[in-house]
């Protein structure tokens, strides 16, 4: 019987994670579900092929994986379980392993020495995801699971870590999901928690980073093609109780340079990729008193480099600290200090609105939450406005910019063999929503398009080219081709019909058209 204290064991970073820092750089928690017991991991993945990032989970009190779909707009549906069986899950990840264009998710769980795959069938006719498929239970103390091409044959192989045992291993996919036997890169590395594969001498191929919590090193393993590696060369001694090791170029420079989280000097810190495996010394960024957990990096703030992430789960914490060049870094800029025992970190675009948000995991509360991104404000399809508590009427604009010749403005989800057409409003102010469906277009200025205006449309859908001349609008807006594309904010919403409801409202976009 393996002796397993669920709240200090597990080693394995997890990555997306943004903050809410000061000047409302990120917004307050926002969450998506409370249901995940014990959550360790959270990993934004677009499952269900729709074009936005969804959410899976790992629940480490319920021994669950499951998902949970965006909706759009930063909502988020409710859970469906992938599965139970993974005993003290840690660790999820999602990729294509079985070479049929869709993520499968990926689970490394604790008490039952596991790595294991689901097979995406959401697009399939049997739906949801299939049955658990073991890739191996002889990892024991699992704490991390991570997939990339390893041996170079187009597919994605498997890469696991295991504290008690030390072992980093590797299974080769034969290209449908077929895994072969466990193949060691080392074994003995005890505390082993953080795995992660990039091409770090630039050869071309994968090669394999680890974090050992035990013996404060991070390590290397060179991809010598075929499926061989290396052995072993040590990166640093430095960073004191590594729990995290993750990759992104740093400096500018084109090569992945490290970051690191450390236990027991409260570090978060980084490497430089010298270029053809060298680096240099481990430099502080920060030292958080929290005990971090894990990092991330992303462009967070818009300008063209990758900042840092970290969570801290004594302290609460989720910060990020901005990329300055050069490979500086600013001082902290917390996010949030109420993620409750926080454990994973990611960034990822979860509301389409083009910057990166910050996803966390948290074990106690057993939440998942992500904190919305205010710095990369967009200037096209910004939806300023959904009074329709039924989602009747979603719209999009499939571009703000007047050179490619066309702007569709696009009607989803409306009611089937009704009467609809376009209004157009010029100006950034809107009316407040009163929670009902309603006109939300404010200002002096607001006309109907006449091109196919009260058009019936079978299927519950309508478009219109707002750059076609003979859909110019009345109502006193200036012609098409002359003011709209004049670098003015313009607004948009479609009036759609619901039986003998005179009158409904679909969402209301908004675009600096230029």
């Amino acid at each position: 019987m393996k002796a397993y204290t669920r709240y200090l064991l597990s080693f394995c970073p997890i990555g997306l994670s943004v903050c809410l820092a000061s000047g409302q750089d990120f917004s307050a928690q926002k969450t998506v579900t409370v249901k995940a017991g014990g959550a360790r991991c959270a990993y934004p993945v677009d499952l269900d092929g729709d074009g936005d990032l969804d959410v899976v989970g790992a629940a480490d009190l319920n021994d669950k994986v499951a998902w949970y779909e965006n909706l759009g707009a930063g909502t988020w549906g409710p859970e469906q379980v992938i599965t139970t069986d993974a005993d003290g899950v840690q660790r999820v990840f999602a990729i294509d392993l079985d070479g049929d264009g869709d993520a499968d998710v990926l689970s490394a769980s604790f008490i039952d020495d596991k790595i294991a795959w689901y097979e995406n069938r959401l697009n399939k006719k049997t739906q949801g995801f299939g049955q658990q498929q073991i890739i191996t239970t002889d990892a024991e103390s699992t704490s991390c699971v991570f997939a990339a091409d390893l041996d170079n044959d187009g597919d994605a192989d498997v890469l696991s870590a295991s504290s008690t045992d030390g072992k980093v291993a590797w299974y080769e996919n034969d290209g449908d999901g077929t895994f072969g036997p466990q193949q060691l890169l080392i074994a003995g590395a005890w505390g082993v928690g953080s795995v992660h594969a990039e091409d770090l001498d630039g050869d071309g191929d994968q090669d394999v980073l680890m974090a050992v919590f035990n013996s404060d090193r991070v390590s290397w393993f060179e991809n010598l093609g075929g499926g061989s590696f290396g052995s072993e060369v040590v990166i640093t001694t430095k960073a004191a109780g590594p729990r995290c090791v993750y990759t992104e170029d740093l400096d500018g420079d084109g090569d992945p340079d490290l970051l690191t989280a450390s236990f027991w000097d409260n570090k978060i810190g980084w490497v430089r990729n010298l270029g053809g495996g060298n680096f240099g010394p481990l430099k502080k960024i920060a030292s958080n008193p929290g005990r971090p957990k894990s990092v991330y990096a992303a462009d967070l703030d818009g300008d063209g480099d990758a900042d840092a992430l970290s969570v801290s789960y004594e302290s609460d914490t989720v910060a990020w600290y901005e990329n300055l060049g050069s490979g500086s870094f600013s001082a902290e800029k917390v996010i949030t200090n109420q993620a409750d025992f926080v454990w994973s970190v990611y960034a990822a675009d979860l509301d389409s609105d083009g910057d990166a948000d910050v996803l966390t995991a948290q074990y106690y509360g057993s939440k998942i939450a992500w904190h919305e991104n205010f710095m990369g404000v967009p200037s096209c399809n910004i939806v300023f406005c959904d009074t329709d508590g039924d989602n009747q009427g979603d719209v999009s604009l499939s571009t703000c910019d007047c050179s490619n010749g066309a702007i569709t403005l696009a009607l989803s989800t409306s009611f089937t063999g009704e009467f609809t057409y376009p209004l157009v409003g010029l100006g950034t102010t809107a009316v407040s929503p009163t929670g009902v469906s309603e006109l939300c277009l404010a200002g002096s200025t607001i006309g109907r398009y006449r091109k196919d205006a009260g058009a019936i449309s079978a299927t519950g859908t309508f478009s219109i080219d707002l750059l076609d001349a003979a859909s110019a609008p009345g109502g006193g807006v200036p012609s098409i081709g002359g003011a709209l594309c004049n670098g003015n904010t313009w607004r948009f919403q479609y009036w759609h019909r619901d039986g003998m409801n005179p009158s409904r409202y679909s969402k209301g976009i908004a675009g600096l058209i230029n």
